[in-house]
Order: structure tokens, then sequence, then C-alpha cells
């Protein structure tokens, strides 16, 4: 999911218009589901020409479109997962326009990664961690071949958690240096994250074990 704002707009735009469109007769939703994620854009809208007009544009406006976009971006990570990625009533014209990957032509098959993503967080604005994986097996930043995304699943505050069950925010890494962004409210909390491949094809490759990091 992009953490630029324009590029986010610009994705939600075209996916919640296509589930307009298509959700409830083609891509399997209901019409509860619809209106759900709906909902979030409808929200999301203003505050997101507020923050990018001449007139409105401060510190004000775009805090309120951050904060917002913090609730938006998993409940669209939901609708990817749960309704658009692996689902093959989807035509490739909009999973492209969706920005989900299809596998090139075809060959010899490429095997899920057998290694968890190596993930750093490092720090360059407040409230923020970058986000930058590496693959284990060639020890090289990026990801492996064949894979689409490294989903990270993660829980903000202590207690550490004991699973995969304590953490209950999700989100998708598409490029090494993706940005987190997080509330004023949060800064000095712990975050604790899970990592794992997604291949193009919604295979999945092993979780590594937890890490954390502090939000400064």
């Amino acid at each position: 999911m992009p953490g630029l704002a324009s590029k986010f707009n610009k994705l939600q735009i075209t996916v919640i218009g296509l589930v307009v469109l298509r959700g409830v007769s083609t891509y399997g939703m209901t019409a509860l589901d619809v209106a759900n994620i709906l909902g979030y854009q409808t929200n999301y809208t203003p505050l997101y020409a507020a923050s990018v007009a001449k007139t409105t544009k401060n510190e004000v406006t775009t805090t309120n479109r951050e904060e917002n976009q913090l609730l938006f971006a998993p409940a669209l990570v939901k609708v990817f997962n749960k309704f658009l990625i692996n689902n093959p009533a989807i035509s490739a014209a909009d999973k492209l326009a969706m920005g989900i990957h299809e596998m090139g032509a075809p060959g010899a098959p490429v095997p899920p990664p057998t290694q968890a993503p190596i993930v750093t967080i490092s720090y360059d604005a407040p409230l923020q961690h970058i986000v930058k994986m590496r693959n284990a097996a060639t020890n090289r930043i990026g990801k492996p071949k064949g894979v689409g995304f490294m989903e990270m699943w993660y829980k903000i505050g202590d207690p550490a958690p004991t699973g995969l069950a304590d953490a209950n925010l999700k989100i998708n890494i598409n490029k090494s240096g993706q940005t987190i962004t997080y509330l004023l409210s949060q800064k000095g909390m712990t975050v604790y994250f899970f990592a794992r491949w997604v291949t193009k094809k919604g295979e999945y490759g092993p979780w590594g074990a937890y890490f954390s990091a502090v939000i400064a």
C-alpha cells in the first residue's frame, strides 16, 4: 500500500471505483462490504483535498489526512487480501489497474521463498519508520524472484506479542524504503512486527521471529 499520500489517493480512487462498479456482481463482495470501504473513502476525500489545496494546506490539514489514512489504508488492505489479490473472477485489466501483478509468460514455476525476509527499521522523520527488506537467500536488498510484496503484521505498544494473534495491524510493503506513519499519541511506544513474503501467485513464505522498533 503506497505511503505517499498522492499515490495512495490515486490507488484508492481506482480500486474503490472498480469495487463500486463490480464488487457485488463480479468480485464476490456483499453490498455491506462495498458500503463499508466506501465510507472510508467518503471520510478521506475531503481531508485529502484540504491537505493539498493551496488555500487550505497547512500542518493541521496534513495531520488530519495522515491520521485518517492510517485508518483507511488497513481497511483497503483487507479488501485486497480478502477479495482482490487471488480472485480469478477479476479480469487482467482490472488487476493491472489496481496494481495487482499477474505472472509473466509460462515457464519454470517459481517456488515460494523458504526463508523469511530480513527487515531493518530506520528513522528519517518523526513518527515514521522506514522499512527496508532484504532477501535472506542472496543478502540483497529487495524481494526474491516471483514475490509480489512483503506482508507485515504488527502490534503497537507493550506487552510484547506472544504470537501472530496479538498483531492486530497489517500492511503490505511493495518496495524497500516504504514508510509507516504513526500518530503523535503513539510516540515513544514500541512496535512489534512479524514479516513474510507473498508471491505474485498468492503463495506464502514462512514467518520470521518478531522484531521491534520504537516510535521516535
